[in-house]
């Protein structure tokens, strides 16, 4: 490589990295509120505080592999045009749904799009890990929090047994001679294992140059926080039963955790080091291929042409959205009929089972008999549309009121349980000695579901081709006790059977 051959290239870096901050610049500003979510929930949710050192680790990376900068020019290609296009779809169905961490995921692969678009496929080949690795600045892994809430309890308990320790385990409840205990979201071990994933992953790249190697470390990095926290719950609840409850509560047990955790982390990282084999000058690339040395001048002219045309795709998405939420306007009109067309009594604020659904345009609450003597509360939430501020499907609503109430267990019924049209969710909740047996699904589109997903897809569905906007949860619930839970199902599927359809509920003013 001459002299003037390097100068060529650093010259055209030069340009191609003020089009490529220029471009990503206008995408952060376009997508704006997504980008303010993003680094808010990096900042605000403990779950995700390490996605903060994503951002310095990706520099870390760019600069080991900094002998790009100098043997790679940079070639714009309309490939990236897939990437951005993908990603302002994405970003649509997530603010269309409002998922945040689907809106979130749409901006990372709009980023994406505007490197592989701006500096060509060959420069990110060369940053292929950096490049992926990107993903980790998604805040995702809520939707693994009650698995991991199941296996802590079902490793607890098998830990309990084999010390001869009685336990009562309902759901994720546990009582032992000593007390009682509750494996909650905060107990599950999302915030290290998803901290730990991302480390692992690093390490698989940055320690590793066999794909097999780094299969077993990112392996490991999944199995070795989630067993590690079932012997984290596992000791606490010990120490409290040695200790007739003096230690490990309150805030104890969440000192303990970090303690432990931190010795699992450096022996994770001591046993995953005993067998790497990259050397301290090992490089990433083979720059002797001919494939990278195919570099081919580019006139500054065209970096604006893809600077353009990146702006014109990424743009794309948030006006279509803004064309669709003027279509809120024709749902403004409709409401639920008085009381819902439920006969009943009132009792709205009068019971401790209140679940809560915010930015919903109407609510009903209802009580009616069951039986001779038992009753079944009603809830309803009705939504005209959903937007970014009304969401239906959001952290925070529920219908187990979280501060009252704490989960016992849950699961999808299928027609085949209950003899309903459809699949329903059944939730056993408990406060002190009281538990109820709650049924709720959603009602999207016209159409009644039970999935989370579903109803999300739903909703996107029908606001990208034009379907029905509004919506609704409905939810049933009924005290139980040990030995009548299964006489509550029955009687709660009758009643259930014999509501009317969801859109006979529903006014459209003249």
């Amino acid at each position: 490589m001459t002299a003037l051959q390097t100068e060529d290239i650093k010259k055209q870096w030069r340009t191609a990295g003020i089009t490529l901050m220029a471009a990503v610049g206008v995408v952060l500003v376009a997508f704006s509120g997504t980008t303010i979510q993003l680094v808010t929930t990096w900042w605000d949710k403990p779950e995700y505080n390490h996605c903060l050192l994503i951002l310095p680790i990706l520099a870390y990376l760019i600069y080991e592999r900094r002998e790009v900068f100098q043997r790679i020019a940079p070639e714009p290609g309309w490939l990236g045009l897939l990437p951005l296009l993908g990603g302002g779809v994405i970003w649509l169905l997530g603010d269309l749904a409002d998922a945040n961490v689907v809106r979130e995921f749409g901006l990372i692969v709009l980023i994406q799009g505007c490197i592989l678009t701006i500096l060509g496929k060959r420069v990110v080949h060369a940053f292929i890990f950096p490049f992926f690795y990107m993903i980790f600045l998604i805040p995702f892994g809520d939707f693994l929090v009650p698995m991991l809430q199941d296996f802590t309890t079902w490793f607890v308990v098998g830990m309990l047994h084999l010390l001869n320790i009685p336990v009562f385990v309902e759901g994720v409840y546990l009582s032992i001679p000593a007390g009682d205990f509750h494996v909650a979201e905060a107990c599950a071990g999302l915030r290290f294992l998803v901290a730990t994933v991302a480390l692992g992953t690093l390490m698989a790249n940055v320690a590793y140059k066999t794909i097999g190697r780094q299969i077993i470390v990112v392996t490991l990095s999944f199995v070795v926080p989630v067993i590690a926290n079932g012997f984290r719950a596992s000791g606490i609840i010990l120490i409290a039963h040695w200790s007739d409850m003096k230690y490990a509560t309150g805030a104890d047990h969440i000192t303990f955790g970090w303690i432990f955790f931190a010795i699992v982390l450096l022996i994770f990282i001591s046993i995953s080091m005993t067998f790497t084999n990259r050397g301290l000058n090992d490089g990433y690339i083979d720059f002797s291929k001919e494939y990278w040395l195919k570099n081919k001048p580019v006139a500054a002219k065209y970096f604006g042409l893809f600077f353009f045309a990146t702006v014109v795709v990424a743009g794309a998405a948030p006006i279509y959205a803004s064309i669709i939420e003027q279509r809120y306007q024709t749902f403004e009109e409709y409401s639920l009929k008085k009381d819902g067309g439920f006969s009943g009594v009132d009792i709205s604020g009068k019971t401790d089972w209140e679940p809560y659904y915010d930015g919903a345009s109407q609510i009903v609450r209802k009580q009616n008999l069951l039986g001779p003597s038992e009753t079944v509360d009603i809830f309803i939430a009705y939504y005209k549309y959903q937007s970014k501020d009304t969401e239906m499907i959001r952290y925070g609503n529920g219908v187990v009121p979280s501060e009252v109430w704490g989960r016992i267990s849950s699961r999808v019924l299928s027609p085949d349980d209950t003899g309903l049209d459809g699949p329903i969710n059944e939730v056993l909740i408990q406060s002190g000695a009281d538990r109820r047996l709650v049924w709720y699904w959603y009602w999207v589109d016209g159409q009644k579901v039970a999935s989370n997903y579903k109803a999300k897809l739903l909703d996107a569905k029908a606001k990208f081709l034009g379907g029905r906007l509004d919506s609704a949860v409905i939810a049933l619930s009924v005290a139980y006790g040990d030995n009548d839970i299964d006489r509550k199902r029955k009687d709660l599927s009758k009643f259930a059977a014999g509501l009317p359809h969801f859109e006979t509920m529903v006014t459209v003013s003249e």
